[in-house]
């Protein structure tokens, strides 16, 4: 997701709210002046509210069962009088553009989702993800049940389905796991850029902003940011979350592409934003190519979640998920 993008449409959300607040308080002036009985009413209403509930705190008064008959009852004649004066019923309720997220983008309180408004107004401002995949689309039963060679308790299903599940928990927690970075890695065709972009999807959903590009695209990003005014490094530090897919088919400059990788990653640490790379190099080749500064900075225990992809190219079964 880019950030300014993203930051864009929170402010039309913003603005959305500021302008249903002076909807709400015209209809409720225009009611004031033209109905004052009606008008009495609601305020007979809102009186009722707070001294039923300074009246419960201090144990005294309605019981919260007489409070509740006591409103239905306002609500009612409220109703019925802003119909008989010619309004809809719900004139004086407040006002949304969406009644799901009530303009914030968000639905749910202990668990917040991107509301499907927010989503489509993303996609309008031309930031929609570039796929479909997601967790939810995720289909195990492409992955064969054949024991793993090197881990024959699990079959290959199996284990992806581990691998599948950790990248959710991941994807939910960021960043509040502690551990920023995320490593898939193994060989070509086993499912690491469709996870990739299931935890882009989920990041995304979760209103984090999410940068996707792979390396080759980066690397001359870099390189040719150096004749660009539009400071696009700046980008690759700042986004809340970059994901680098397939890392090692980038060409190698000399003295050249390492240090821009390295520079990346370095400062995205140094401001606690988190990196995830897809690779089929391993931990050794990762090394030789890239130096032990990159094993230091980006795959720290501390700070990095590690998961190597075993098992049957998923391509040779006509899949599709690389």
């Amino acid at each position: 997701m880019n950030s300014e993008i993203y930051q864009r449409v929170m402010d039309d959300y913003a603005r959305q709210r500021d302008s249903n607040a002076s909807e709400e308080a015209r209809r409720r002036e225009e009611i004031e002046e033209k109905h004052p009985a009606l008008a009495k009413l609601c305020h007979d209403r809102h009186r009722l509210i707070l001294d039923g509930i300074e009246n419960m705190l201090r144990g005294k008064g309605p019981t919260g069962e007489d409070l509740e008959k006591r409103m239905r009852d306002y609500n009612a004649r409220i109703r019925e009088a802003l119909a008989a004066a010619g309004y809809p019923e719900d004139y004086l309720e407040p006002v949304y553009r969406c009644e799901k997220c009530r303009d914030t983008g968000y639905t749910g309180e202990k668990i917040r989702e991107m509301c499907s408004c927010l989503k489509a107004a993303l996609a309008r401002a031309g930031d929609s993800a570039p796929w479909t995949e997601s967790f939810e689309t995720f289909d195990e039963t492409f992955y064969p049940e054949i024991p793993l060679e090197d881990l024959p308790k699990y079959t290959q299903r199996a284990y992806m389905r581990e691998i599948r599940n950790t990248c959710e928990a991941f994807a939910d927690k960021y960043p509040g796991s502690g551990r920023i970075n995320l490593l898939l890695h193994g060989k070509s065709g086993l499912g690491k850029t469709y996870l990739l972009r299931c935890v882009a999807s989920r990041l995304m959903d979760r209103g984090i902003g999410v940068k996707y590009v792979t390396a080759f695209r980066m690397l001359d990003d870099l390189r040719q940011d150096y004749f660009r005014p539009e400071g696009v490094t700046e980008t690759y530090l700042n986004t809340d979350f970059l994901i680098i897919d397939d890392l090692g088919i980038e060409p190698m400059f000399d003295s050249i592409t390492v240090e821009m990788i390295l520079n990346v990653l370095n400062e995205r640490m140094l401001r606690s934003k988190g990196t995830a790379v897809s690779t089929n190099l391993n931990r050794t080749e990762l090394q030789k190519r890239y130096t032990e500064r990159f094993i230091s900075r980006m795959l720290s225990p501390a700070t990095c979640l590690d998961l190597t992809f075993r098992g049957t190219d998923l391509r040779l079964r006509g899949s599709g998920k690389a």
